[in-house]
């Protein structure tokens, strides 16, 4: 079951992905910034994925 958070996460890179399928005629700057956007989702998506992980280990031990 994926958390509110992520759920969130993955519909801004669906988004952001849609839009850079999209780009037709639009300036580098604007293709950067949709690059940087993902990179930033990516790597919050991956920060709670790694701290749910660890979550489960301390429940899991204590």
């Amino acid at each position: 079951m994926l958390t509110s958070n992520k759920q969130q996460i993955l519909a801004k890179l669906d988004y952001l992905e849609t839009q850079l399928e999209n780009l037709n005629h639009h300036l580098p700057e604007t293709y950067e910034f949709i690059i940087h956007q993902i990179d930033c989702q990516k790597r919050v998506l991956v920060e709670l994925e790694v701290n749910e992980t660890f979550e489960l280990i301390d429940t899991h031990k204590a």
